[in-house]
């Protein structure tokens, strides 16, 4: 795995640490493609 990579995963790892959703506020996750924009609400309690 080259260098960029592991500071890449190292740093998705620190956010996804601090960030997650509750029912009483979900995590909203957006994908843009070409095309398109996608919107997902996530509550991770509930999975």
């Amino acid at each position: 795995m080259d260098r960029k990579q592991l500071l890449r995963e190292k740093r998705h790892r620190r956010v996804r640490k601090k960030v997650s959703g509750t029912a009483e506020r979900p995590r909203l996750n957006v994908f843009r493609s070409l095309a398109n924009i996608y919107a997902q609400i996530i509550d991770d309690e509930r999975g």
